[in-house]
């Protein structure tokens, strides 16, 4: 899957606010602690068309691996 990359100060300038009143930034880190942010086509044109938002589609775009699922507690 890939993803934009954001800077800590760019996750914590963008995580849970909303760019349309239904939707908000949700920000997740890959196995590397990198952060990533994730959009379809019809996000990506409501984003694009916002100035307070448009900047987070010329960030740099990655795979994103997910960290590995913690296991399962014993039965």
């Amino acid at each position: 899957m890939i993803g934009y990359i954001l800077t800590q100060s760019q996750y914590e300038q963008i995580q849970g606010k909303h760019y349309t009143p239904y939707q908000c930034f949700n920000c997740v880190q890959d196995i590397n602690d990198v952060w990533f942010t994730f959009f379809s086509e019809q996000q990506k044109e409501e984003i694009v068309n916002n100035p307070e938002w448009n900047w987070i589609l010329t960030l740099p775009e990655a795979e994103y691996v997910p960290k590995p699922s913690p296991p399962f507690p014993p039965l």
